[in-house]
């Protein structure tokens, strides 16, 4: 071993690690200098806060909304339009659902956000891993990817928490509530074309944009890789939307 010392000045100390944004930076960041958040957070994920906090918008969302809604008035014209359902069975399917709409909902915000927003952080990393700008990303910066751009959603949600606690909303689902996309101002005969329109809500195009700037900046992905990365699964989400339009 050397006794020889490691520079002129002696051993130098290392360099304090970047500090990674807090929560009310990241959810400033998001709507005022994304680029900006989107390269601290390259230096130094974080995405615990963020998701904590869309797992208790989800939440509370679903138990207010389920709370309030006619799911007689939402469910029968699905039922009586679908030709493989009795007419005695549908007073049967609608009671069993009242019973079980809130509880799967509560499940569904509580473990299915956090499940899709890992899984979703899996496809960015493994996209990252393929199609890398520079050095291949971590999974906790894809991660990070995957979750801080939906906190634009926020006010979306705020707003819709607000409908349903000063209006009646009968047999409507959230994404039908918010005057935000163009299915709520444009009707149309056709339910598949209608939940296209319904896809098209400007919370959802922002976070789409913001995911892609993610994608670049902090995932450091190729072009090819981002806009793989944003398209395939918008084209997913509408798809499953148009699909169970009924």
């Amino acid at each position: 071993m050397s006794d020889q010392p490691s520079s002129l000045y002696g051993d130098q100390p290392e360099a304090p690690r970047p500090k990674a944004p807090g929560l009310i930076d990241q959810i400033v960041g998001v709507f005022t200098a994304p680029v900006e958040l989107f390269q601290k957070l390259n230096k130094a994920p974080s995405w615990g806060w963020a998701l904590g906090v869309l797992v208790v918008a989800a939440l509370v969302v679903t138990v207010i909304w389920g709370l309030r809604v006619d799911v007689e008035e939402m469910l029968r014209p699905m039922l009586e339009r679908n030709p493989q359902i009795q007419a005695s069975q549908i007073d049967m399917i609608i009671e069993m659902q009242k019973k079980f709409v809130l509880p799967f909902g509560i499940i569904g915000a509580l473990f299915g956000t956090a499940a899709a927003m890992a899984l979703v952080g899996l496809f960015y990393w493994l996209i990252g891993k393929a199609l890398p700008e520079a050095e291949a990303p971590s999974y906790p910066q894809a991660l990070s990817a995957a979750v801080v751009p939906t906190l634009v959603r926020l006010p979306h949600t705020l707003l819709l928490i607000v409908i349903c606690l000063v209006r009646p909303i009968g047999g409507l689902t959230p994404e039908k509530l918010a005057p935000t996309s163009l299915g709520y101002f444009l009707h149309v005969e056709s339910l598949k074309l209608h939940a296209f329109l319904y896809s098209i809500d400007l919370f959802y195009l922002a976070e789409a944009v913001l995911t892609y700037l993610a994608l670049r900046h902090l995932v450091r992905m190729k072009t090819s890789g981002a806009l793989i990365c944003v398209l395939v699964p918008m084209a997913f989400g509408i798809g499953l939307r148009i699909l169970g339009a009924k």
